[in-house]
């Protein structure tokens, strides 16, 4: 055990504060969806609230993050209902709700990290994963001199670990107020998104059309796309947070 977390091995001062910090996450995510369920149902639109919460659910839980779950969902969405959804509609939707994960799950496990840590499996992993990032907090010092800004791009960059969850745990390793660290959680989340979203419309749009064109300038597209983010994950993983390096 790190000893920055034996603070946290208490309970709040008052079973109601316990109760509104554990259930208020849960809460704002059972109105966020009937909300978004409402207004889609509304125009005829119930399975686009079923691809959307499937991208939510498929997010919430690992190995599949953000970098893959926003293209499937914009591209499936587009592919599907391309006729009736915008493509900026249809990028805010997705982007914006995977973004909400991030939202509530940050919050649930900044004001609940003792709690979380006595859940069964979860508990592991978020130990497993503090050990890890209090390791890397010491090569990586400029991460904890700049906290919000480093927080944010750790968020910002799609990496295993990058989501809300390991945002939040890295906050609480290099000591970060929970109000300073869950808005800078929601910063990077946002604009990782929502980049992601974008780059996924104009990038499949390319690779449809190049489709279009014949199988093997379809191929070769698809290619280059995906040595492209190949190159860009490998440097993003080992070069801004994980290279060994790095002092």
């Amino acid at each position: 055990m790190i000893d920055i977390f034996k603070d946290e091995e208490e309970f709040y001062e008052n079973i109601w504060g316990k109760l509104f910090l554990f259930f208020i996450p849960l809460l704002i995510s059972l109105l966020y969806l009937t909300l978004l369920y409402m207004i889609l149902n509304s125009v005829q639109l119930d399975n686009v609230f079923w691809a959307i919460g499937g991208a939510m659910l498929t997010y919430l839980f690992p190995p599949l993050g953000k970098e893959t779950v926003i293209p499937s969902a914009v591209l499936g969405l587009l592919g599907t209902y391309s006729s009736i959804l915008s493509p900026a509609t249809v990028i805010f939707l997705v982007s914006g709700s995977i973004a909400f994960v991030d939202v509530v799950t940050s919050y649930f496990l900044l004001w609940n990290f003792y709690i979380a840590k006595k859940i069964p499996f979860v508990g592991k992993w978020i130990e497993k994963f503090q050990n890890f990032g209090a390791k890397k907090m010491k090569e990586n010092v400029w991460v904890k001199k700049m906290a919000f800004v480093g927080v944010a791009s750790f968020v910002v960059f799609p990496f295993q670990g990058s989501g809300g969850v390991g945002a939040s745990i890295l906050g609480r390793v290099i000591g970060m107020n929970k109000y300073y660290a869950w808005i800078s959680i929601i910063t990077g989340s946002f604009i990782g998104c929502f980049m992601i979203g974008i780059i996924s419309y104009y990038t499949g749009g390319a690779i449809i059309r190049a489709f279009q064109s014949g199988i093997v300038m379809g191929l070769a597209a698809l290619g280059l796309v995906a040595i492209v983010l190949i190159l860009i994950y490998k440097f993003t993983t080992s070069r801004f947070f994980w290279n060994r390096g790095i002092r």
